[in-house]
């Protein structure tokens, strides 16, 4: 029988939230600061990422190096090449048809929540790249936890020293974090027969992770927050749980956060609602959802020609 990671999807899940709740547009119109720093919601969805890319790197093909980095990030990219294209057709539209200057002006508000996708498709490929190129394991884990280290310093010194601009953190967190996600899974896995002892450890690390969301961040916080991803998703991994409804879960949770592009544009028009915004991100994810698995299930259908 085929392991499942389940738990994972539901962590890809409820961390959709995180996002949402930081930038204000949803439940709440004045929720306070606390529960904030929304980078750490991604730096855990780049902690997972990584997690799964030796996997990925790791299979033998006879491709060029080049094709395959393409069909890597390919086949990364185009679970959610329709909802890309529809909120981006949309947006776009919106900017013709209402030719405000504080709409046209807000162009990259509209898509500043897709930078995650961004950065880490192009995060596969130099990884993918330098992978190739090292040829060797062992010489590829040191590279791995070397840059995790430099990635950290470089983020202090930008957050604290004042070295280059803030949006040189953005990459920074996004290879620290998937180096670190990819060194976990260097880690052997546990081999258990009655109790699955990551079951415990499990419960103590997301049980710590909420409370220090409320906690008031500062560097050395989110750092310790990283580095209990990295072990929540290490033991979560270890426990076979899964189902159509952890799949759809992670779906869903993925589509919610990108369909905050799709409600940024709302809220500029005027509609104010934070309620009816959330409802709005809810529905429309569902929907997309539902649609990408009718088309993958009618393309699974079709015959192929030999």
């Amino acid at each position: 029988m085929k392991k499942r990671n389940g738990l994972l999807e539901i962590y890809r899940f409820i961390l959709s939230f995180w996002p949402m709740y930081c930038h204000n547009f949803f439940f709440l119109e004045n929720r306070g600061v606390t529960f904030s720093v929304p980078e750490l919601a991604p730096d855990f969805f780049f902690v997972l990422s990584g997690f799964f890319l030796l996997n990925s790197f790791r299979k033998n093909t006879e491709e060029p190096t080049l094709l395959r980095m393409v069909k890597l990030v390919y086949g990364r990219a185009k679970p959610l090449l329709f909802s890309v294209c529809f909120i981006a057709s949309f947006n776009f539209l919106c900017i013709g048809l209402f030719l405000r200057d504080d709409v046209f002006n807000s162009l990259f508000m509209m898509f500043r929540y897709w930078w995650y996708i961004l950065y880490l498709l192009i995060a596969l490929a130099i990884f993918f790249i330098i992978y190739k190129g090292i040829k060797n394991e062992k010489l590829f884990g040191v590279f791995l936890g070397a840059l995790a280290v430099l990635m950290a310093l470089l983020h202090y010194s930008i957050q604290h020293k004042g070295f280059l601009s803030y949006e040189f953190g953005f990459p920074a967190r996004t290879f620290g974090c998937m180096a670190v996600g990819m060194l976990v899974s260097y880690i052997p896995k546990f081999k258990t027969k009655r109790f699955n002892i990551s079951v415990i450890p499990v419960v103590i690390l997301f049980s710590a992770l909420m409370y220090l969301a409320y906690a008031e961040k500062d560097y050395i916080i989110c750092l310790v927050m990283i580095v209990m991803f990295a072990a929540l998703v290490y033991f979560s991994s270890n426990i076979s749980v899964g189902g159509i409804v952890f799949d759809i879960l992670g779906h869903l949770g993925t589509r919610m956060y990108l369909y905050m592009s799709f409600v940024t544009t709302l809220y500029l028009l005027g509609l104010k609602n934070h309620r009816i915004l959330f409802v709005i991100d809810v529905a429309l994810s569902v929907l997309d959802m539902l649609i990408y698995h009718y088309r993958k299930k009618s393309q699974d259908l079709t015959p192929r020609n030999s």
